[in-house]
């Protein structure tokens, strides 16, 4: 059978051939194989840049929200207050400025309770239990007017729980009491 090849063909254009073809083979495993993985590599790098830039531009409002209430002009000066301590009989009246305090900031005081135990020690303190629900930003400038209670020793305990479409914050706070 090659012997009929080689008499219908002659050598040299079977050699042109087989060189024609090896140079084709070349060409296609240096060439075209591996811009095919780049172009792969290529693709999966922008779907990623893709999502990437997806995902800035779905925060870009709260970045540029959160920029805006770090520039306001009085967000780094907290108030400054003479400090007293509570007298006896005005825990009515902190009960109320803490839920004053709440509905200027849009939240709602879900609870509010003293410490039995820290009425009984007669330590100076009293530890007061507050449950706040609304907005987590609203919940800054709450924690800035409960600092200008003139009782307030320190906040002991912060707990913060997403509840529906807002968030519930625990509050632990020492009042200084006489």
């Amino acid at each position: 059978m090659l012997k009929r090849i080689f008499e219908i063909l002659p050598v040299q254009s079977l050699i042109f051939f087989s060189i024609c073809a090896a140079g084709i083979l070349v060409f296609i495993f240096l060439i075209i194989i591996p811009s095919q993985k780049t172009t792969a590599e290529l693709d999966k790098r922008i779907e990623e840049l893709e999502k990437r830039s997806g995902e800035q531009r779905a925060l870009t409002p709260v970045f540029y929200t959160l920029l805006a209430k770090a520039r306001e002009k009085n967000s780094t000066q907290l108030p400054t207050t003479e400090k007293k301590k509570l007298a006896r009989g005005d825990m009515k009246k902190i009960s109320a400025q803490i839920q004053a305090i709440a509905q200027r900031n849009r939240l709602k005081l879900v609870a509010i309770t003293p410490d039995v135990n820290s009425l009984k020690e007669n330590s100076g303190y009293i530890l007061i239990n507050l449950v706040i629900s609304g907005d987590f930003f609203d919940f800054r400038k709450l924690l800035i007017e409960l600092g200008a209670i003139p009782s307030l020793a320190h906040v002991q305990e912060m707990r913060i729980r997403s509840i529906e479409e807002s968030r519930e914050i625990k509050l632990k706070i020492w009042l200084a009491q006489e």
